[in-house]
């Protein structure tokens, strides 16, 4: 089963976007913080990592290469702000998507299937 963590301030976003997850077969956990996400990714890495931009103690796009830098796994930033310039810097620093809230499941489960298709072809 693929493990996602999801990283947001809005604990009410987070929760219901872990059990949107968990319905199409991930196993899902939630952080409010930067602080807490590291301590999640050195408990279990996952196979997904869901980052709000702005964090409490951070800016999501700042944590994706140190995210990526222990090892390969799909990252979306899941933002309320919508701007070219951010999705292509969130890109070029190793996110697989940049989705605007509100976002649908639909939406990034077709981001994270899309991933994986990717995943399993180079190997």
């Amino acid at each position: 089963m693929p493990y996602a963590v999801i990283v947001d301030d809005n604990l009410e976003s987070s929760e219901t976007l872990a059990i949107l997850l968990e319905m199409e077969g991930y196993d899902a956990a939630t952080a409010a913080s930067l602080g807490e996400a590291r301590r999640r990714l050195a408990e279990h890495r996952p196979d997904v990592l869901i980052l709000d931009r702005a964090l409490p103690d951070g800016q999501g796009m700042d944590f994706i290469e140190e995210a990526l830098r222990d090892g390969p796994m799909t990252v979306v930033l899941l933002t309320g702000l919508s701007d070219a310039a951010d999705a292509a810097e969130a890109v070029r620093r190793g996110a697989a998507a940049y989705l605007v809230k509100p976002t649908t499941i639909d939406q990034l489960k077709a981001v994270l299937d899309q991933a994986a298709s990717r995943t399993t072809s180079q190997v």
